[in-house]
């Protein structure tokens, strides 16, 4: 019974110490900003992420800085290599606050995208500007991830060792 004790108090033990480790080095480290963006009609959608820390300095990140980029519009695909001059405005955290005059600069030669405006080059009506939506995406902490895993193992390996308790006194 006391080995049973040692061996659960170990795993919880080696578990709040890896917790704590990861959490010490990824606070040093810049986090990873993901966005996704869409056009009102969502004709134009995609992605973008860029290093939180590129943010920080000016309130504008390039491709040079880390901004990657994915869209999709009239069946095609567009990356950051269709626009060496794309960035983002952000604030100094590198938060993109909807109609706050932030976000994506992408221009290419069948549309725009200019902070919250998405301009159709071929469509001169009233429909052929929009707004830009973005939504960020929530990236969990790999200390978090960690923590979790080491709180599943724990109960499966209880659960296990109860099982094999329970059937080598059955015998």
């Amino acid at each position: 019974m006391t080995d049973f004790i040692f061996k659960k108090l170990a795993a919880v033990t080696l578990g709040t110490a890896l917790i704590f480790s990861l959490g010490e080095t990824t606070s040093a480290q810049a986090a990873t900003l993901i966005y996704d963006f869409s056009n009102d009609n969502k004709t134009l959608t995609g992605t973008f992420s860029f290093d939180q820390a590129a943010a920080t300095d000016d309130q504008q990140v390039t491709i040079a800085e880390g901004l990657k980029i994915f869209a999709t519009y009239g069946g095609q695909s567009y990356t950051e290599a269709d626009d060496s001059l794309a960035s983002v405005f952000t604030d100094f955290s590198g938060t993109i606050l909807n109609e706050a005059g932030l976000g994506l600069s992408f221009t290419l030669g069948s549309f725009n995208v200019y902070r919250e405006s998405f301009i159709d080059l071929n469509d001169s009506t009233d429909a052929g500007v929009q707004t830009v939506t973005y939504t960020y995406r929530s990236v969990p902490e790999p200390s978090f991830m960690l923590g979790l895993s080491v709180v599943g193992l724990s109960l499966f390996l209880s659960k296990k060792i109860a099982s094999s308790r329970l059937s080598s006194t059955k015998a």
